[in-house]
Protein backbone atom coordinates (compact mmCIF):
# COMPACT_ATOMS: atom_id res chain seq x y z
CA UNK A 1 0.00 0.00 0.00
CA UNK A 2 1.50 3.46 -0.62
CA UNK A 3 0.26 5.73 1.69
CA UNK A 4 2.49 8.72 0.90
CA UNK A 5 1.23 12.51 0.85
CA UNK A 6 3.69 13.24 -2.32
CA UNK A 7 2.61 9.84 -4.13
CA UNK A 8 -0.67 11.14 -3.62
CA UNK A 9 -0.07 14.66 -4.32
CA UNK A 10 1.65 12.72 -7.82
CA UNK A 11 -1.54 10.53 -8.67
CA UNK A 12 -3.72 13.67 -8.77
CA UNK A 13 -5.17 16.24 -11.46
CA UNK A 14 -6.53 19.74 -10.30
CA UNK A 15 -9.01 22.11 -12.00
CA UNK A 16 -10.78 25.00 -10.56
CA UNK A 17 -14.12 26.72 -11.95
CA UNK A 18 -15.34 30.19 -12.19
CA UNK A 19 -18.00 29.19 -8.96
CA UNK A 20 -15.04 28.54 -6.73
CA UNK A 21 -14.95 24.47 -6.60
CA UNK A 22 -11.98 22.28 -7.26
CA UNK A 23 -12.17 19.14 -8.70
CA UNK A 24 -9.50 16.27 -8.07
CA UNK A 25 -8.74 13.56 -10.25
CA UNK A 26 -6.86 10.59 -10.86
CA UNK A 27 -3.66 11.41 -13.08
CA UNK A 28 -1.56 9.91 -15.31
CA UNK A 29 0.98 9.39 -12.56
CA UNK A 30 -1.13 7.44 -10.61
CA UNK A 31 -2.22 5.16 -12.95
CA UNK A 32 1.70 4.22 -13.12
CA UNK A 33 1.65 3.50 -9.73
CA UNK A 34 -0.91 1.69 -9.15
CA UNK A 35 -1.54 -0.27 -12.49
CA UNK A 36 -4.99 -1.19 -14.17
CA UNK A 37 -7.60 0.03 -11.15
CA UNK A 38 -9.69 -2.88 -9.94
CA UNK A 39 -11.90 -0.61 -7.66
CA UNK A 40 -12.15 2.16 -5.22
CA UNK A 41 -12.73 2.86 -1.24
CA UNK A 42 -14.02 5.77 -0.14
CA UNK A 43 -12.92 7.16 3.35
CA UNK A 44 -14.36 10.24 3.19
CA UNK A 45 -17.98 11.16 1.16
CA UNK A 46 -19.19 14.44 2.48
CA UNK A 47 -18.09 17.28 5.47
CA UNK A 48 -15.06 19.44 5.86
CA UNK A 49 -11.98 18.32 5.49
CA UNK A 50 -8.27 19.50 6.15
CA UNK A 51 -4.50 19.17 4.34
CA UNK A 52 -3.74 15.89 3.88
CA UNK A 53 -6.57 14.13 4.70
CA UNK A 54 -7.04 10.68 3.10
CA UNK A 55 -10.20 10.25 1.11
CA UNK A 56 -10.22 7.79 -1.13
CA UNK A 57 -8.36 4.39 -1.77
CA UNK A 58 -7.15 3.37 -5.49
CA UNK A 59 -6.83 -0.49 -5.53
CA UNK A 60 -4.85 -1.80 -8.56
CA UNK A 61 -3.34 -4.76 -9.90
CA UNK A 62 -0.21 -4.04 -8.80
CA UNK A 63 -0.13 -1.67 -5.60
CA UNK A 64 -2.74 0.25 -3.58
CA UNK A 65 -3.00 4.27 -3.48
CA UNK A 66 -4.43 6.25 -0.43
CA UNK A 67 -5.03 9.39 -1.63
CA UNK A 68 -4.96 12.27 0.69
CA UNK A 69 -6.73 15.79 -0.02
CA UNK A 70 -3.78 18.17 -1.10
CA UNK A 71 -6.26 21.17 -0.16
CA UNK A 72 -8.47 22.30 2.81
CA UNK A 73 -12.52 22.54 2.10
CA UNK A 74 -15.76 21.47 2.03
CA UNK A 75 -16.82 18.08 0.08
CA UNK A 76 -18.88 19.60 -2.49
CA UNK A 77 -19.42 16.78 -4.90
CA UNK A 78 -18.02 12.89 -4.95
CA UNK A 79 -17.87 11.09 -8.55
CA UNK A 80 -20.47 7.93 -7.16
CA UNK A 81 -20.33 6.41 -10.42
CA UNK A 82 -16.70 5.37 -9.82
CA UNK A 83 -18.10 2.95 -7.00
CA UNK A 84 -20.06 0.98 -9.87
CA UNK A 85 -17.22 1.62 -12.59
CA UNK A 86 -13.55 2.39 -11.02
CA UNK A 87 -11.89 1.40 -14.28
CA UNK A 88 -12.92 4.50 -15.83
CA UNK A 89 -9.95 5.63 -13.83
CA UNK A 90 -7.54 3.43 -16.13
CA UNK A 91 -8.18 6.21 -18.87
CA UNK A 92 -7.83 10.03 -19.16
CA UNK A 93 -11.20 11.23 -19.39
CA UNK A 94 -12.05 15.00 -17.19
CA UNK A 95 -15.23 14.29 -17.17
CA UNK A 96 -14.91 10.59 -16.14
CA UNK A 97 -11.86 10.07 -13.81
CA UNK A 98 -12.40 13.04 -11.51
CA UNK A 99 -13.07 12.51 -8.30
CA UNK A 100 -14.27 14.45 -5.43
CA UNK A 101 -15.17 18.47 -5.19
CA UNK A 102 -13.74 20.74 -2.85
CA UNK A 103 -15.39 24.07 -2.12
CA UNK A 104 -13.33 26.49 0.05
CA UNK A 105 -15.03 27.98 3.57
Amino acid sequence: MIDRIEASADALWLTPDEEGRLRLGFADDGREMVGDVTRISWLVTAGRIKLGTPFMVVHGEREDLTLRSPFAGRIQAINQALEEHPERLNEHNDALDWMIELVDE
